[in-house]
């Protein structure tokens, strides 16, 4: 394991400890600084980057370098325990994860080659596909967005919604589409019955919460055990409501996909594997964590990946594809502009 310092979550964290914990797992990173250079810790303003290269003992293992946008527990997890446990090497894979902060900055190293392949939201992804990027979805990650939708204290159920303010992230984002469109799957329409407010960031919304200037707002699911330990009421956990909806997906640049094919289906595996491990082996995977950093809270990681385990996935179909599309408000037609399930397909049936 890594002996640099990547906590996870400290015992007895409070609301206000978790977001000013770096909640992440050690996947081995280096930082982008949007121009195709490395750079170093200090240099860098938008972007928290660490390189350690997982290498093989093979000279024939193959590289890959793979972008993604946050090194929280959940976003990060999958790749983390391909890591800790060897599963790139098995694959004959040289794997380089890259974390890079912002969606623009991913979508800049995928087209300029820096990086092959790139962990984001689906939003984001066909977003930039219709706007031009010669990109495309080749797998699925996270099938069901981790947002939970929790109450001010004494609001506990979707009835008492029925004339109360919601504060989400802010305008046009994934989160107040998910809020929205759940919420209109159990009765409740936005200013009919309830107002939006954009509310900003997590620590802004949990003081909107505590003052009373809204009545619910989403949350990630380590943020919900974190809020479930103050007091703050579960209302609904907005996935679950919106099942075709992926959350995060994986993308490839179109041009490279014939170069990479084998190195693309090797990922989905090691992938699948880590993600199949992560929901039967729970246990196995908390004791990992609690070993890179043995202050961090077991209890409250434990309940956060009853929140999120079994969304891990790699498959996709074009009904995920136009739910993505409607998310964004893009047409539904064409959905091989934006999506092939060929390397899902040679992954799930063990081809390379």
């Amino acid at each position: 394991m890594s002996s640099h310092s990547d906590s996870v979550i400290p015992a007895k964290a409070g609301i206000r400890d978790y977001w000013n914990v770096q909640t992440k797992m050690d996947t081995g990173q280096r930082r982008y600084d949007g121009h195709g250079n490395a750079v170093g810790l200090r240099n860098l303003f938008c972007v928290t980057l660490l390189l350690i290269f997982l290498a093989t003992n093979s000279a024939d293992a193959k590289p890959l370098t793979i972008a993604y946008p946050s090194t929280t527990w959940n976003t990060s997890l999958p790749l983390s325990m391909a890591r800790e446990f060897n599963m790139f090497a098995s694959e004959g894979l040289e794997v380089a994860p890259v974390y890079i902060r912002g969606g623009p900055v991913v979508i800049a190293a995928m087209i300029s080659g820096d990086v092959d392949l790139a962990i984001m939201a689906g939003t984001t992804a066909v977003t930039s596909i219709s706007r031009g990027a010669d990109l495309v979805i080749v797998g699925g990650h996270t099938s069901q967005i981790d947002q939970v939708l929790i109450g001010a204290k004494g609001v506990t159920k979707l009835a008492d919604l029925k004339g109360k303010v919601i504060g989400v992230t802010g305008s046009g984002g994934v989160t107040e589409f998910a809020t929205v469109e759940a919420l209109a799957r159990n009765g409740l329409v936005r200013d009919r019955d309830y107002k939006l407010l954009y509310a900003g960031t997590s620590p802004t919304r949990v003081r909107a919460l505590e003052t009373g200037v809204v009545q619910a707002a989403p949350f990630s699911a380590t943020e919900t055990v974190l809020m479930e330990r103050q007091g703050f009421p579960v209302i609904m956990e907005i996935g679950k409501t919106l099942p075709e909806f992926p959350f995060v997906v994986i993308v490839a640049h179109r041009q490279r996909l014939k170069a990479k094919s084998a190195e693309i289906t090797a990922l989905l595996r090691v992938l699948k594997s880590s993600m199949t491990l992560i929901q039967n082996e729970r246990e196995k995977v908390l004791t990992a964590a609690a070993k890179k950093d043995p202050g961090s809270d077991i209890a409250v990681l434990r309940k956060s990946l009853s929140y999120s385990a079994d969304t891990y996935s790699i498959v996709l179909t074009k009904k995920n594809i136009d739910a993505l599309l409607y998310a964004a408000k893009l047409s539904p037609a064409g959905t091989e502009k934006y999506f092939t399930d060929e390397f899902i397909l040679k992954a799930n049936a063990g081809q390379r």
